[in-house]
């Protein structure tokens, strides 16, 4: 059961991973778009603008990640060992109490989505499953 817990998530990254690469090309790290913005694509650590105060649970894994500074907007994918309704349970629980409060949070078994709202941001968090016992999010940040 733990092998095939690990290949789930092994390959959960890899798919991650390429899907990043493709997104920021040779050079996935920083990238520069146009005159209007800047984008600065990653992965593997949590990006600086995310407020220190939100929680990520140890056992999560980052993935791709996207800070485009014009827009002050922030993106992060998260894999978990965990299925979509762990997943969701935690942040309902550990959002509120960190400076957020949960504008709306709903959702099927597959697919979940929390949208929340702290001092100067807008959060989004989309919980997907990534099959048995892994799930994905996608957490976004908007300064307002």
């Amino acid at each position: 059961m733990q092998d095939s817990r690990a290949l789930i998530i092994a390959s959960s990254l890899l798919a991650i991973s390429l899907i990043a690469g493709a997104c920021g090309g040779s050079s996935a790290e920083t990238t520069t778009m146009a005159d209007t913005s800047d984008v600065v694509f990653g992965r593997g650590s949590v990006p600086d603008t995310v407020p220190d105060s939100f929680p990520i649970p140890g056992e999560a894994v980052v993935g791709a990640t996207l800070v485009d500074s014009n827009r002050g907007l922030t993106e992060m994918i998260l894999t978990f060992p965990a299925n979509v309704a762990a997943v969701v349970s935690y942040y309902e629980e550990n959002i509120p109490g960190r400076g957020y409060e949960i504008a709306s949070s709903a959702g099927s078994e597959t697919e979940w989505q929390i949208q929340f709202d702290g001092v100067d941001l807008h959060g989004v968090i989309t919980v997907r499953t990534g099959g048995s016992g892994v799930a994905s999010a996608v957490v976004e940040f908007s300064r307002m």
